[in-house]
């Protein structure tokens, strides 16, 4: 029993550094653009980095923060993606850390075990039920793709003008 704990627990480790490494990529990206261009969108079919960075705060905060944490979260799904601004940068970037912050806070107070608990919620196509871990794996990796998006849109506006995120160096160097 002691093995499937411990494996509960790295996982869950796991999902709170790859959400703040997806975090960090984004930040990475929204520093370099204005408000102007996190508004930019290709074309009317296609969300900005502003109406993205809505939306991830938005399923963050009620998947992770709310659904598995029992925080209070309060959504607007459709607003999130409609929304055309203006919303500035500073304002943006809170509406996500407080999201992150509080995924991980409700991840940091789960125990391993946990993660084959069932919770009951709301998707598009209505009620549904899964368990922690579901609900975990899905939202990152809804969250990774996100976080893509963002940074090929990035480096689509800047051109040569791109800064790349450098990767942290080991230490003692």
């Amino acid at each position: 029993m002691a093995n499937s704990q411990q494996l509960g627990t790295e996982f869950l480790r796991e999902a709170r550094r790859e959400m703040a490494d997806c975090h960090r990529k984004i930040e990475h990206c929204v520093e370099q653009l204005t408000d102007q261009q996190l508004w930019w969108r290709p074309n009317e079919a296609t969300n900005s980095i502003a109406n993205l960075l809505l939306h991830l705060a938005g399923n963050i905060g009620q998947r992770i923060g709310s659904v598995i944490g029992g925080q209070p979260f309060d959504r607007d799904r459709d607003r999130e993606f409609a929304e055309r601004g203006p919303i500035a940068k500073a304002e943006l970037r809170e509406r996500l850390a407080r999201s992150i912050e509080l995924a991980d806070h409700s991840l940091s107070a789960l125990a391993g075990e946990q993660l084959l608990e069932v919770r009951h919620y709301q998707m598009l196509r209505g009620d549904v039920e899964a368990t922690v871990l579901r609900i975990v794996v899905q939202t990152l990796v809804h969250l990774g793709g996100h976080t893509q998006e963002i940074i090929a849109m990035t480096r689509r506006q800047l051109g040569d003008a791109y800064r790349f995120m450098q990767p942290p160096r080991p230490a003692g160097r």
